[in-house]
């Protein structure tokens, strides 16, 4: 078993609020520059940008990709929802586009929403109200990863909008998550008896901005940092783990 740091919710210029700097080539060189071994793409409400992450992850080499999409459910809860492939990953957030509001995006508010290639060059600004919620259950949205073979991760638990908690109040019964999230200042041991045994925590930086990644990561404990390794030690199978610190970790970036 080798360990390998890994930050599983990233933003790019996609995502409302985003900074237009944060292209899939930079957000690569930045993981990079931060030792990171394992990133995610997860847009909000879309995987549009994931294959170009795909085409520079496949270019630079050292660095390894999932790809995926941050869900806001009808019940405004923020899921990410991981896959292994990117084609999996665009399919999905295809599916979730069907379920947003038809409003349109508000660059003034929210910023543009550019979907780009591997060079940087713009290839359309999405319109879609990316930053709204969709219609779809977090019930609903659990089973349709999980009928992708992804995995679904409940998003900063801690936060006092958008997350879990703040929206439930309470663990739901009978929704098949597979791990949550913690904000840099959150303390896993004030969260753990609100979670069901077996669910672990992650840390991730939810970076918006190039100089977040790697502000946060967790370290994942697997025979090589494959997709298929993720799954299993989210389940702790054969000694493979997912290992959260009590307090945030930082990485020094060289941006």
């Amino acid at each position: 078993m080798k360990s390998f740091t890994a930050d599983v919710q990233l933003h790019s210029c996609l995502s409302p609020c985003g900074s237009l700097e944060s292209s899939p080539g930079r957000i690569v060189q930045a993981a990079r520059a931060c030792g990171l071994d394992i990133i995610a793409l997860t847009d909000h409400n879309t995987a549009a940008n994931c294959p170009a992450l795909a085409t520079v992850v496949k270019r630079v080499g050292g660095l390894v990709a999932f790809y995926g999409v941050e869900v806001t459910t009808v019940e405004e809860i923020h899921v990410i929802c991981l896959f292994g492939d990117v084609a999996t990953a665009v399919s999905f957030g295809e599916f979730v586009r069907t379920y947003l509001p038809r409003l349109q995006n508000d660059p003034e508010r929210f910023g543009d929403q550019p979907v780009v290639d591997a060079e940087e060059q713009i290839i359309y600004l999405d319109d879609a109200f990316l930053a709204g919620a969709t219609s779809l259950s977090l019930d609903r949205v659990v089973g349709e990863a999980h009928a992708r073979s992804g995995v679904v991760i409940a998003s900063h638990i801690d936060r006092p909008i958008n997350s879990l908690f703040s929206q439930l109040g309470v663990w739901p019964l009978g929704v098949q998550l597979d791990a949550c999230d913690l904000s840099p200042r959150a303390k896993a041991s004030a969260w753990r008896g609100q979670v069901p045994p077996g669910i672990p925590f992650i840390r991730s930086s939810d970076a918006h901005f190039l100089a977040e990644i790697g502000r946060q990561f967790t370290t994942l404990v697997l025979r090589e940092p494959t997709f298929e390794e993720f799954c299993r030690a989210l389940h702790g199978e054969d000694g493979r783990a997912v290992l959260c610190t009590e307090a945030a970790q930082p990485v020094a970036a060289t941006m």
